[in-house]
């Protein structure tokens, strides 16, 4: 009889498996310890998980309608001129939202190594029956550049937009002199997803190519198959639905005023 632990992670229309042994059934499986890893592994390492934790927040809480705008500046302006720029679009963003009795959610990063300085933001599409999200946008933003508007896409799993907004911000915001002192910025009300766990007891060891879930299929390159850093087995992939819903969207958020949160 084998035992391991069983993780997963309710993402919007996602679900991220994670395989592993527990501390105390390791006895039964073969494994040990591995060669330390160098400290480029490490950084890479730590920038995967970063990007994994991003994706699972933006699959949790923005969906196919919703909006990645680049917000670009037809005059440069400097670093501090464009950290108040961005934080201003957000305060009014809110307000209109607010005004309207909606909720403004967003995550944003900020761009300017080798290139001129812009944000990515993603952004909650609403409309209220006059204006849409992409009318504010352009109204606030008028007089300082051209937004540029992509819808998010209709599968629902954004692991891309993600590993793009990690690796973009992990060459600046360590820099002395940045004005963004994190990854990426976002409201505190978004959904962190929770993930649950529980021992799996089977017969022989989990399969090495996992078939998804009816109604999911598995999402190409997500799949893998190794050892942690004990160097016991190790198996992480993401299923993603065929047909999604609104409703895999609708989780409790939580309570209290919006404020921006720093990652």
């Amino acid at each position: 009889m084998h035992r391991y632990k069983l993780i997963e992670y309710k993402a919007g229309a996602t679900i991220e498996i994670i395989k592993c042994i527990p501390r105390k059934y390791r006895k039964e499986n073969q494994g040990g310890r591995c060669r330390k890893k160098t400290r480029e592994e490490m950084q890479e390492a730590n920038l995967r998980q970063a990007a994994r934790k991003l994706a699972r927040k933006i699959n949790a809480n923005f969906k196919p309608g919703d909006w990645h705008v680049t917000l670009t500046y037809r005059d440069e302006p400097t670093r501090g001129e464009a950290k108040a720029a961005i934080e201003n679009f957000v305060d009014r963003m809110r307000d209109r939202y607010k005004r309207r009795g909606f909720l403004f959610k967003y995550i944003f990063v900020t761009e300017y190594k080798s290139k001129r300085i812009h944000h990515h933001i993603i952004l909650n599409n609403i409309n209220d029956g006059k204006k849409t999200t992409a009318d504010f946008v352009r109204e606030i933003w008028k007089g300082r550049g051209n937004p540029k508007f992509v819808p998010l896409y209709d599968c629902g799993e954004y692991q891309g937009l993600a590993d793009y907004f990690i690796k973009e911000t992990e060459r600046t915001f360590r820099e002395d002199g940045s004005p963004f002192k994190q990854r990426y910025s976002c409201s505190r009300n978004l959904i962190d997803p929770p993930p649950t766990r529980k021992i799996m007891k089977v017969k022989a060891r989990w399969e090495m190519d996992p078939k998804p879930r009816k109604g999911y299929y598995i999402l190409s390159g997500s799949l893998y198959n190794g050892f942690d850093k004990m160097g016991y087995p190790y198996q992480r992939y993401v299923m993603v639905k065929i047909a999604p819903k609104d409703s895999d969207w609708e989780l409790e958020r939580p309570k209290g005023r919006e404020h921006p949160c720093r990652t």
